[in-house]
């Protein structure tokens, strides 16, 4: 993180143009296809263990090219909404819905999240793979996590994914902490678990915003928002990315997860209730 961050990565409304344009980016190149192939299995089952088989209405809130929402597609009777900011997202899960069977029963939204908010309720509303962490500030978070509650069923579920503050971006993380101890820290820099990160994406560099997690702030976070956890687990041992692209790789993770604490995970799983 730098002195001088760019205005559009200071404040929540630049957050959100931002990671839009990144995201466009990343799915346009193929890149997020190539980094993550596929779904983490032990997510995938972690949803039907809390209630993905079951549902009737599921809403996946950045749902990108489908990575989740296609295999609920095929593997329930549910009808699905998918919502993501990015235009290349929705985009390229419409030509993976193209003559697919089930087709009538997922509809998209994309942009604006407020357009879901006359589209129905659900009893199972998916933030996966740190889609919250991106939105920006707590203030950011919190809005979009009682836009959600709004919009779930009294008996319904979220099942959400984040990072965990404990095993993502050390020296970034140390290097907001000085900027916030020396006045230098600006703006959605000054919240602890901030940070910025570049990635290269198709051979160019793309900054990140990202907000990281210990159980209890997420726990706090979602009490505050009206829900209450009911369950926690780790998301992954081994980063997403290597899970993704190799089976032998996703099986052992799995199979290692109940030995790892949920705060320790690469990502913190959870499922929320409303309250």
């Amino acid at each position: 993180m730098k002195d001088d961050l760019p205005a559009t990565l200071r404040d929540n409304h630049h957050i959100t143009e931002a990671m839009t344009d990144l995201y466009d980016h990343y799915y346009t190149s193929h890149a997020y296809e190539k980094r993550y192939p596929k779904p983490n299995q032990s997510t995938l089952h972690f949803l039907f263990e809390h209630g993905a088989r079951e549902a009737r209405d599921i809403l996946d809130f950045g749902c990108g090219n489908g990575r989740y929402a296609l295999p609920l597609l095929q593997a329930t009777s549910a009808r699905l909404t998918g919502f993501d900011i990015s235009h290349a997202a929705i985009a390229e899960l419409s030509r993976f819905l193209q003559n697919h069977p089930s087709a009538n029963r997922m509809r998209l939204f994309e942009g604006d999240a407020g357009e879901l908010n006359s589209q129905g309720d659900y009893d199972l509303i998916m933030l996966l793979f740190g889609v919250l962490s991106h939105v920006g500030d707590h203030t950011a978070r919190l809005a979009t996590l009682r836009q959600l509650r709004s919009l779930i069923r009294p008996e319904g579920r979220l099942i959400l994914s984040v990072p965990s503050i404990f095993r993502r971006r050390p020296l970034e993380l140390l290097e907001a902490r000085l900027s916030r101890m020396t006045g230098r820290a600006q703006d959605t820099q000054k919240e602890p678990g901030n940070i910025l990160f570049t990635r290269n994406i198709d051979k160019e560099a793309h900054q990140f915003f990202y907000h990281l997690y210990s159980v209890g702030g997420l726990r706090a976070e979602l009490l505050e928002a009206g829900f209450r956890i009911t369950a926690l687990s780790p998301e992954s041992l081994l980063p997403e990315w290597m899970i993704t692209q190799s089976g032998w790789l996703g099986k052992l993770d799995e199979a290692l997860l109940p030995l790892l604490p949920a705060a320790l995970g690469y990502g913190i799983r959870a499922v929320a209730v409303p309250v």
